[in-house]
């Protein structure tokens, strides 16, 4: 007796609801706690509410909601226990944490609590299946706990998402538009960003603000239309409209989209464009940095029924402060970036001197919007004797800093061109240079090509320091790769560095580029390189075709569509004439003047230039003589008819380069090189890997300037 009275207050002051069901499905037994239960499971599904009458031994009339009748029949028919079912399934107390835009409000709003359900198997004595046990935990502060902790986790991932936008790209187009897609749908039905055209003073914004559409996206559920406001019209937005309040409290504001926030905007089509978007609540989010005030981003609700809480405004203020330093970064990265593409334009060469028997044509594409301007750099520089240097390079690096070194390692190249040094050497002095440069914490790396075109052997020598190898395309339209020379980059030091010359008939081409050309994300620099190689062969080769299209079929290689990171540049050149020349061997004899004189005289007779004859002899016999007295090995004489000028050049075997003196009356001699210097148009000598040339020009046609 004392234990049955015991069970029975056991029972009846549980917290845990209890319930015992018979094997024809009615509550023989019921505790006040399991009647609370089964109250709220009773309005969420539409069923009867029982009575609120005090029930404990035992409880007729008490009707089985639909759910758990369910449950409790499973296990009368089958004898198995049902256990943790959860009565409302789990939701959050309120905000975007309610389930995301695909669960009604409804059912959050009326779950003010929730429940774990056991249904046990009941059985007498002899085993059999006498009745069914149901026991219910609330869980309501545990579901509460969960949602506000996915709440947390939410908010943490879509910032640390909008975080990874900001500083994957340095396009503020691309991250803003990923911005936009990362709101929408899971934090807004609606989204719309509005730029101002630059910075304001948010101490003292104007009374209307005029803000250009930057971008906007709509939630799957309304039908496809339209991007949005047309960024070419500029909204207009009165001190009614929410957005002068978040400026002025430097925080989002939450509002009703209501006839009075409509009618404070100002822009074509605004009924037809709201009646779309159906929005009936919004953050108005102002874009800070500091005082500076770059627009407002809109996030509405509508279409999903769905609601802000508090918790989501600040959620909203954190993104807004994200776009605002994308913002600012992506404006102060734009004036650096357009700063670097200037000082580079004025660094690269703003036109090409005019070679004879050389055509000439570059390109120089900086990288996408989203990119640091690169190093590269060209040049062509004229030598002795219409030889001409062609030059090519790639400072390694990005922004200001490579458009300084680069224009440093340009007018040191060009210094040591003067020099009129063979290509080789001309590498060697330009990486000591490059050697004491700093490109910032590091030290700087140039790669570069530099090679020599020489008309008189119809011949192009070239040296290289770690570039990409130049493509040598025969009049035929055969394609070579000059892979050798190899030589390591400026500014590591130690390096040696060697040249090969390769015969440059007419009709040959050079193609000189950077990576830019034939490297993208998308093509590794060993595919580009083949494309290169295809394009300059066909549809046909530069021989055949004009230079300034074969430059521009080239730039078609440039992956755009996969958006290239990298500057691009250019250089094309083609022999364009057959050279006119004689030459012959002097040997080390005192006659062999009077052999070289001949020779002048019987070629300047057959180019039409009798009435120079006299002084070219005159001006050679000089040189040769020269060559004979002091050099004491045999030299060779070259002639070669320009379309301007008359080039003479006298190369020996011995390295000591002659000097200009000064020789007084009493002197004898010395007066040689003076008359040359005097009856020449230019003059001068050069180094060779084998000795020394000297070297004159004489203008045929006064008329026109000499390259």
């Amino acid at each position: 007796m004392v234990g049955d009275l015991f069970t029975d207050h056991l029972f009846d002051l549980a917290p845990t609801g209890l319930m015992i069901v018979d094997q024809a499905a009615r509550v023989t037994r019921v505790n006040d706690a399991m009647l609370a239960v089964i109250e709220d499971l009773a309005t969420i599904d539409g069923a009867a509410r029982p009575s609120p009458r005090r029930r404990s031994r035992a409880s007729p009339g008490v009707a089985l909601p639909p759910a758990l009748r369910e449950a409790v029949g499973h296990v009368l028919a089958t004898g198995a226990q049902v256990a943790d079912l959860e009565f409302p399934p789990p939701v959050s107390e309120e905000g975007l944490g309610e389930g995301g835009p695909d669960r009604p409000p409804s059912a959050v709003v009326a779950a003010g609590r929730s429940w774990r359900l056991s249904c046990h198997p009941l059985r007498d004595r002899d085993g059999h299946l006498a009745a069914v046990g149901v026991a219910a935990i609330e869980t309501t502060e545990q579901r509460r706990a969960e949602a506000a902790r996915d709440r947390a986790l939410g908010r943490l991932r879509l910032l640390s998402r909008a975080g990874e936008l900001v500083g994957a790209s340095l396009d503020l187009t691309t991250t803003l538009r990923g911005m936009v897609k990362l709101i929408v749908p899971d934090f807004a039905d609606n989204c719309e960003l509005y730029l101002a055209e630059q910075p304001l003073d948010a101490a003292a914004p104007p009374s209307q603000l005029a803000l250009r559409p930057a971008v906007t996206a709509n939630t799957p559920m309304l039908p496809p239309k339209g991007a949005g406001p047309d960024p070419a019209d500029i909204t207009y937005l009165d001190q009614g409209n929410p957005a002068h309040r978040a400026i002025t409290l430097r925080r989002p504001i939450l509002f009703d989209v209501d006839e009075r926030v409509i009618a404070s905007v100002h822009q074509p089509r605004l009924a037809e464009h709201f009646a779309y978007i159906a929005v009936r609540t919004a953050i108005a989010v102002p874009l800070l940095v500091g005082d500076a005030y770059y627009g407002t981003v809109y996030l509405g609700l509508g279409m999903s029924g769905r609601s802000y809480s508090d918790y989501d405004v600040e959620t909203a203020g954190e993104l807004g402060a994200r776009i605002a330093h994308a913002l600012a970064n992506a404006q102060a990265f734009d004036h650096e970036r357009r700063t670097a593409i200037t000082l580079q334009r004025g660094l690269l060469p703003g036109g090409l001197p005019a070679v004879e028997g050389l055509d000439v044509e570059f390109r120089y594409e900086p990288g996408t919007a989203g990119t640091e301007v690169g190093g590269d750099w060209f040049d062509v520089v004229p030598l002795s004797a219409g030889r001409v240097a062609l030059v090519i390079g790639d400072v390694m690096g990005r922004g200001l800093t490579a458009a300084a070194v680069m224009g440093q390692v340009r007018a040191g190249l060009r210094a040591f061109a003067a020099l009129d040094l063979p290509a080789a050497d001309v590498l060697a002095h330009l990486d000591n240079l490059v050697g004491n440069l700093s490109a910032g914490p590091e030290a700087a790396l140039v790669s570069c090509v530099y090679a020599i075109f020489e008309p008189a052997t119809s011949s192009v020598t070239v040296a290289n320091a770690g570039h990409l190898a130049p493509v040598l395309v025969s009049p035929g339209g055969q394609t070579r790769l000059l892979d050798e020379p190899e030589g390591i980059i400026l500014g590591v030091g130690g390096g040696r560095f060697t040249e090969v010359r390769y015969p440059f008939p007419d009709g040959s081409a050079l193609a000189l580029y950077t990576d830019g050309l034939v490297e993208s994300p998308k093509i590794d620099i060993g595919q580009g390189v083949e494309r290169l190689l295809a394009s300059l062969s066909s549809p046909g080769p530069p021989a055949r075709t004009s230079l300034p299209a074969t430059a521009d079929r080239l730039l078609t290689l440039i992956d755009r569509a996969g958006g290239y990171d990298d500057d691009v540049t250019l250089l094309l050149v083609r022999a364009s004439a057959s050279p006119t020349t004689r030459s012959t061997t002097v040997e080390p004899d005192p006659r062999a003047a009077r052999a070289a004189r001949e020779v002048t005289g019987d070629a300047l007779r057959q180019w039409g230039l009798d009435d120079r004859a006299d002084l070219v002899e005159l001006l050679v016999s000089e040189l040769v003589t020269n060559a004979i007295r002091y050099a004491g090995t045999p030299s060779d004489l070259t002639l070669r008819r320009g379309d301007h000028a008359l080039y003479v050049e006298v190369a020996d075997r011995d390295s000591r380069v002659p000097r200009l003196l000064d020789p007084s009356a009493d002197d004898e001699g010395g007066r040689g090189l003076q008359l040359v210097a005097e009856l020449a148009t230019r003059w001068g000598a050069r180094p060779t890997s084998t000795g020394k040339t000297v070297w004159f020009e004489l203008d045929t046609d006064p008329g026109l300037a000499l390259v």
